[in-house]
Parts: C-alpha cells; sequence; structure tokens
C-alpha cells in the first residue's frame, strides 16, 4: 500500500509513505482475531470431569481421553473498522512522519491538536492509543456528554491546561472546534497541529487498505469535489459513503454530500440590484479573493447583519451567498438554542453551531432572530441575570469565530433597535443593511425566476407593480401552491391563478384608493425635499398603505429642526387636503404612525428637551402629563396645527411636482432614489 498525504496547512512536509502504512499495519494487528482453537476430531468429556449429568442421561457418549486442542490453519483477515481506520489516515496526515513526533515527546513539550469534531474525539483517543502507543506524553481531552461539552466541561478542561504546565512531562491537548486556544498558549514554542481533515489521498488511502482501490486513481480523483469542499466531510458522513460507494460512485455520492444545493437560490438570479444584495455580492466575490490567496482575511469584511419584517428574503438572500460562493451554508437561531433547555443547555448548542461552521469551513453561518437575545441595556429587569449571560455568550462565540479564518457569519433579525450595542457594533457585524419588503423591481426578479418560461416579460411586470406589499416569502407561497392548482385540476398555469393566491383585486378595483396613497407619500416626499431633511430612498403604494424610506440628515437638535420634522410628519395629510379636500385617517393608526411622530415630538418639545413655552424643565412620563393638562394639550395641537399649515404651503407652491410624483408612483408602485430625484431636484 503506497499512500501519498497532503500536506497538514500551514505547514508543508516531505511526504512519508510508510508513516501511513505503519499506522494501518498497527491498526489492523488490533484487530486481527486470535487464533482460533477447534477439536480435530470427536471430542468426549474425559471421566475424570466433574459433571451434573447421570450416567444413564449419556448413554452414547463414549469415555475417552480428550484430544489436545489445535490451532485453526488461517485466521479470517482482520475487518478494519471504517472510521477507525479513517482516523488512523487522518492522524497520519497530520503528524506526517515518525520523526516529526520526536519532538513533541520531549521533555517539557506541549503540542496543541486542534480542529477536532466533538464527535471525532473517542475516535481520536483511540487511534492514539492503538497507531501511537507509548509516546510518553499525557494526552488531555475534554469531557463529554450527549454529544456536547457543557460550559462547565469547558472550564475544567482549560483548568487541567494549566494544571498540567506545572511539570516537565509532555502533554498532548485535543482541542475541540467549540473550546477556544487559551491565549497564553497562542505563542512560539507551542506546537500547533490541525486535525488533518477528509482528502483525496485519505480516500484513496483508505480503498487501498480495504482492498477496493480504483482502477484509475487519476479519474476518481478529478471526480472528486475540490479539496475545500471535500473537507467539510465529519466522520460518519465520510463512512456512509464509503460503506456504499467506490470509484467513481463514491466521488458522486460524495459530490451529493458536500456540493451546493443546484435548485437552491443564487444571488446571479432572482435577486434585484438592491444595495443590501450589492452588498452580498461583494462579500462572497472578497471571500473568493481571499480562497484564490489574493487577499488576506481582514482584508474585507467578513460579518453582514440583515434586519428587516418577516418574509423579506433575509434566509433567502444568506443561502444564494453560500450557494454563489459554493461553500457550506450553517444555521442557527436563537429559538432553536433556548429550546434546547436551560440556560446551560442552550450555550451549549449555541457553541455546538459555532463549532460546526469552524469544521465545515470555509463556510457561511446563518443565524437568525438575533433581536430574541434581547439587550443588557434596556429597562426590562426581568431574567436580567440569564439575558447577560446569554449575550456574553454569544460575543464570546463571535471574538472566537472572528479569530480563525474561513467562517463568514450572517445575522437577520427583524428588530435591530433591540439588539445589545455590543453585538452590533463594527467588529462584530461590520455591515448591517435594511432588508425592506421587496419593491416592484424585487418582485419582478423573483416571478422571472419561477415563471420566466411560462408567461411574457410584459405580464410579469404588471404582476410584479400589483404584487408590491406582499412579501417574498408570501410570493414564493403563492407561486408553488399556483403550480399545485393547475397540476391538481389539469389546466395550463395561469396569471390569473397566481393573482387569486396573492388575494390581488382587479387594478380598477383600487386605483382610486391607491391614487390617495400615492397622492399621500408624495407629499412626504416633496416636503423632504423643501426643508433638506434628508435622503430619499424608496417609495412604494400597495392595497395595504403607502412608505417613505429615507436616510435623515444629522442635525443640531435645535427647535427649527425638530419643527421642520414635525412639518414633515405632517405633509402626507395636508397633500390629501389639497388634493381631495378632505383627510383620511392614514395619517393615524399605531406607534409608527405619522401623527403618533409627530404628537411625540411636539410633545417633548414641552415637557423634556426645555425648548418649549416651559423654558429649560424636564417632566417625566409626559404623556400622562399631556392626559391630565388641559394646557399642554393645546400647546401640542397648536404646534401640529402649525406644521400642517406650513406643509400645505409648500405643497402648494410646489403642486405641479407633487401630482407628476403621484401619478408616477401610482403607475410604478415602487421607486428607487434614482427615480425619485429628479422630483427631488425640482
Amino acid at each position: 500500500m503506497t499512500l501519498i498525504l497532503e500536506p497538514n496547512d500551514p505547514t508543508p512536509f516531505t511526504v512519508a509513505p510508510s508513516f501511513a502504512e505503519v499506522l494501518v499495519s498497527r491498526l489492523r494487528a488490533s484487530c486481527k482475531p486470535k487464533a482460533a482453537l477447534y477439536p480435530s476430531q470427536a471430542k468426549v468429556p474425559d471421566s475424570s470431569v466433574d459433571t451434573d449429568l447421570e450416567d444413564d442421561l449419556l448413554p452414547e457418549m463414549e469415555r475417552t481421553e480428550a484430544a489436545p486442542m489445535e490451532p485453526a490453519s488461517a485466521a479470517p483477515p482482520a475487518t478494519l473498522p471504517t472510521r477507525r481506520l479513517l482516523t488512523i489516515l487522518r492522524l497520519a496526515a497530520t503528524f506526517v512522519s515518525e520523526e516529526a513526533l520526536e519532538p513533541l515527546r520531549l521533555r517539557g513539550a506541549v503540542t496543541i491538536l486542534r480542529g477536532i469534531d466533538v464527535r471525532d474525539l473517542p475516535l481520536i483517543m483511540e487511534g492514539l492509543k492503538t497507531a501511537l502507543p507509548d509516546q510518553g506524553w499525557r494526552v488531555l481531552e475534554p469531557s463529554v456528554s450527549e454529544g456536547a461539552i457543557s460550559k462547565t466541561s469547558a472550564e475544567r478542561f482549560l483548568r487541567e491546561i494549566d494544571r498540567s504546565l506545572d511539570t516537565m512531562a509532555p502533554v498532548l491537548i485535543l482541542l475541540p472546534f467549540e473550546i477556544a486556544l487559551p491565549a497564553h498558549l497562542q505563542q512560539p514554542g507551542v506546537a500547533s497541529f490541525t486535525y488533518a481533515p477528509i482528502s483525496a489521498d485519505i480516500l484513496l488511502g483508505f480503498l487501498e487498505a480495504i482492498d477496493r482501490a480504483p482502477e484509475d486513481a487519476g479519474a476518481f480523483r478529478s471526480a472528486l469535489p475540490e479539496p475545500t469542499i471535500l473537507a467539510r466531510l465529519d466522520t460518519a458522513q465520510a463512512a456512509a459513503a464509503l460503506r456504499f460507494g467506490s470509484g467513481l460512485d463514491l466521488a458522486q455520492r460524495l459530490e451529493a454530500l458536500t456540493g451546493p444545493n443546484p435548485d437552491g437560490p443564487r444571488l446571479e438570479e432572482g435577486f434585484s440590484d438592491s444595495p443590501v444584495v450589492q452588498a452580498a455580492r461583494r462579500v462572497v466575490a472578497d471571500f473568493g479573493a481571499w480562497r484564490r490567496g489574493e487577499i488576506g482575511w481582514s482584508d474585507f469584511s467578513h460579518s453582514l447583519l440583515l434586519y428587516g419584517p418577516p418574509g423579506t428574503g433575509k434566509t433567502m438572500l444568506a443561502r444564494a451567498m453560500g450557494n454563489s460562493a459554493g461553500i457550506a451554508f450553517v444555521t442557527g437561531s436563537f429559538a432553536e438554542w433556548q429550546a434546547a433547555g436551560h440556560l446551560g443547555d442552550m450555550l451549549r448548542e449555541m457553541r455546538r453551531t459555532f463549532a460546526g461552521a469552524r469544521r465545515k469551513a470555509p463556510a457561511i453561518l446563518f443565524i437568525d432572530e438575533i433581536d430574541a437575545m434581547g439587550s443588557r441595556t434596556g429597562d426590562d429587569r426581568h431574567n436580567q441575570n440569564y439575558r447577560a449571560q446569554v449575550i456574553n455568550g454569544f460575543l464570546g462565540e463571535m471574538n472566537a469565530i472572528a479569530i480563525e479564518p474561513g467562517v463568514v457569519v450572517v445575522g437577520a433579525c427583524n428588530h435591530v433597535d433591540r439588539i445589545d450595542p455590543a453585538v452590533v457594533r463594527a467588529g462584530r457585524f461590520d455591515l448591517k443593511f435594511e432588508v425592506p419588503m421587496p419593491d416592484a423591481d424585487a418582485i419582478l426578479a423573483v416571478l422571472r425566476q419561477h415563471l420566466k418560461v411560462d408567461f411574457p416579460a410584459d405580464d410579469l411586470q404588471l404582476l410584479a407593480r400589483q404584487a408590491v406589499g406582499h412579501s417574498l416569502a408570501s410570493i414564493d407561497a403563492a407561486i408553488r401552491a399556483t403550480r399545485s392548482e393547475a397540476r391538481h385540476t389539469g389546466q395550463p398555469l395561469d396569471l390569473a391563478m397566481l393573482r387569486d393566491q396573492l388575494r390581488l383585486t382587479p387594478e380598477e378595483e383600487d386605483r382610486d384608493v391607491l391614487w390617495r396613497y400615492a397622492v399621500h407619500e408624495a407629499g412626504h416626499t416633496v416636503v423632504s425635499a423643501a426643508l433638506r431633511l434628508g435622503t430619499i430612498h424608496r417609495m412604494s403604494i400597495s392595497r395595504d398603505g403607502g412608505q417613505v424610506a429615507s436616510q435623515p440628515v444629522i442635525g443640531h437638535g435645535v427647535l427649527t429642526e425638530i419643527e421642520n420634522q414635525i412639518c414633515h410628519d405632517m405633509a402626507g395629510r395636508a397633500a390629501e387636503a389639497m388634493i381631495f379636500g378632505e383627510v383620511s385617517a392614514g395619517a393615524g393608526g399605531s406607534l409608527a404612525s405619522d401623527l403618533s411622530q409627530a404628537t411625540r415630538r411636539a410633545l417633548m418639545i414641552e415637557t423634556t428637551w426645555g425648548l418649549g413655552n416651559l423654558g429649560p424643565i424636564w417632566m417625566p412620563a409626559p404623556e400622562t402629563v399631556l392626559l391630565t393638562d388641559e394646557h399642554l394639550r393645546n400647546r401640542v395641537r397648536a404646534r401640529m396645527e402649525a406644521a400642517e399649515e406650513r406643509a400645505l404651503a409648500i405643497l402648494t407652491t410646489h403642486r405641479a411636482n407633487l401630482i407628476s410624483l403621484a401619478e408616477t408612483l401610482l403607475e410604478k408602485r415602487s421607486m428607487r432614489e434614482a427615480e425619485i430625484l429628479p422630483w427631488v431636484h425640482a
């Protein structure tokens, strides 16, 4: 058997084929059955042997002297356990040669074997005893319970490492992914080895050891996934593939296990050219440049936080990043971790997810529902100690995963403002992007991906405009339901079916309502531009209402600026009054409504910001004071009415722009910054 082992990155080594042969022979010897003993002829009990059987129960047995037992002429060949053989070959690829082990046995030597899946710890311990016995070193490993390392076990393991430094006896530390290397061991003099991952050479060595080597090794290598993808395999996956396949069939099985999902989303199609998609494409491109050795790990951003309403495609975007990059995609969520049980169980599952990402690197680690962790700085004191420990545990994992290259972390949440500031700061999540409800372009991209062979482009564009207001998740579900309906009814796929699934009413029925929404949102935009309040990024209207998203200018907090913001809040209502002669309830409703924002600002002027008629005073619970103080209510109302009159005056001056912008929004249903700029400049 001749094995050619790959270097254990980052340290290259000289190929030593005989080392793997020696280790495999030791494994074979340990698995070889002992010589079987059998009688050379028929035997009967000796008369001198005591027996509980009466003589009359043995009428046919002859009482003769027993013949000596003889060894079997040939013992059956040793059966090599799959996982143990893989472990032996990975150890051979890790340590390279017998000579490389000599410095590790010297007095005072400290050796780290890192990059270990917790499930491989028992196999490695057994492999070391079998293939590398009598090395003279002390082997340290953390205790494992129910397939995981608890926080207590990890702390005990780190204390044991420190105690091992009290003597000069050589020590070998088995460091799984779940535990970060202590800082005091990250220094020259400490030998560090990375447990060799599954590779083409290891697979060929395995097949040769069991006499199933492929006839054409070159063709077998070519058919295998690339080394970084093949390295994602864990021992159990490789063992299962090796059990059921060999040769090119094995290569195909491994490709199916490790390759990206061919039917999954990709950044190249199905996505519009929005800022968040552009950022995702840059991260993937930089990741590819890093893998090719063109840039360093510290030369690009490798953490991204996506926030926005449910169903806007955050998970799909993260999956598309993994598929387009051709790397592993590992998922976790705070809901899954919390479902594991009490605090210790949750932290264990959290560590397991991060460790899985490190093991499968290069990888995308997608963490959903990050806002569920809460914040240590909020007013809610319920379960404060629990929340603090969860956040501290998460910060520790984020710090640890940032040290080792190869994992891009993508987080997702609905409410970014509820997350602890230490989590969202640069260094933990470098890039932060809102993923809003999709506009017509984003919906059209999804429709084209799923329906481009079924319907003309013009029909899809019309449907995309009509579907503004629906989430990508609801559109994706509607497409699946429409295809199912067509199959079961035996009818051809029709856009009318999809409209029914999305509950879209005929466009003529919605036009009057949508026109009011368009006028309302155009009013906000025109006043914002006139008062130079910031950059308008997008506008949209749907049957459920309208929205204007902008990036406000950071001001000085003076009274004039706040009054300008109140004027902007009241502008939609003023636009309705100017065009229709009456206002709707569209400016009110939730805490995020126009009237809520305007009322809050006017109230804060009078009660907490020291800018009102009462002078530099601060009142606690201003909402309560507003309910009981009629004079305060009158002052707040006067400010809001003055702001509405000012907005009406601005809109009257720019009436033509208002109407043109509203008409365009009605036609397109959604507009981006470049489309809005002509009216803003006007």
